[in-house]
């Protein structure tokens, strides 16, 4: 459902996280403990602070994965949901990576994942990369559709599926090839140029980004593109909040200095009156002791 969503919505990519099932199956979970985003505390009491990885697939199968939407919205209203809409919503289950991928494929998304590696004790503790490039080359999917997120064993990835595309997520790392696609934080914003790096052919991904004015400062500087939770706000964007044309700017600019500079004015000619009135009162005041003084002396 979140992919048809995002679909509607006029996004080009979906942006999820993957761990491996106790059985290797790659499937899609962003929290290391199910509690959160499903009923496993009904379904498995004795087990709610157990690693997410070390259930097996049919036994996530058996969770509800919708449920928690409609209870604690996270991102936006869930009121705003048809009533087919809640309904299916209710009753989702966790997905496998293949199943996304396929479903992806017909509506013409591309997808990006964060990889989690399973506990140290997992069965596929060292060959979860492996199991989950397997997973995606055999979907059978396009291989340029998958936007291939996770360091580890990088160059077998790239030898296996070279028309994969390779985001890379951190900044002036030491490394043989140059990427084409960056995907960061939009905090690193200051650390970036980006008309440098368009110069060298490089994409500029920021995330997470749900609020119009941060979308809008990011626009203004030039990133190709942005992770956000609220693509149906961003959508309603046609153009930056804070843009205005240059001359509008030039007359801003210009005004704001005549105003300023008549207010500066406005002040020393102010202090000077106040400093000529206390001049006055001060040898008005003098006069005015002297007479009294006489006064007293005769």
């Amino acid at each position: 459902m979140s992919l048809r969503k995002t679909a509607e919505c006029g996004a080009n990519v979906f942006e999820t996280d993957v761990m491996i099932s106790s059985d290797g199956i790659p499937f899609l979970m962003h929290d290391e403990h199910l509690s959160r985003t499903t009923d496993v505390a009904s379904v498995f009491p004795t087990r709610i602070t157990a690693h997410s990885s070390d259930f097996s697939w049919a036994e996530l199968k058996r969770l509800n994965a919708g449920a928690w939407f409609l209870e604690r919205p996270p991102f936006w209203e869930a009121t705003q949901l048809s009533g087919l809409d809640r309904k299916e919503a209710e009753n989702q289950t966790v997905p496998t990576l293949e199943e996304l991928l396929k479903e992806a494929a017909v509506l013409n998304l591309s997808i990006m994942f964060d990889l989690r590696r399973p506990p140290r004790n997992h069965t596929y503790y060292d060959t979860y990369v492996n199991l989950t490039l397997e997973t995606v080359l055999n979907s059978r999917v396009p291989q340029a559709m998958v936007l291939w997120l996770p360091d580890e064993d990088r160059a077998n990835v790239q030898q296996r599926a070279p028309r994969m595309h390779q985001i890379y997520g951190q900044l002036g790392v030491n490394r043989t090839e140059r990427p084409l696609f960056l995907n960061l934080p939009y905090q690193d914003l200051p650390q970036l140029d980006i008309k440098a790096l368009h110069e060298d052919n490089v994409s500029v991904n920021l995330f997470v980004v749900n609020k119009p004015w941060l979308f809008s400062i990011l626009w203004c500087a030039g990133v190709d593109s942005v992770t956000t939770n609220d693509c149906q706000l961003l959508q309603q964007i046609p153009y930056p909040v804070w843009l205005m044309p240059p001359k509008t700017y030039l007359m801003i600019w210009l005004l704001t200095d005549c105003v300023s500079t008549l207010l500066i004015l406005w002040l020393f000619l102010l202090r000077g009156r106040c400093a000529e009135k206390r001049e006055i009162t001060g040898l008005e005041t003098a006069v005015l002791l002297t007479r009294i003084n006489n006064f007293i002396m005769e």
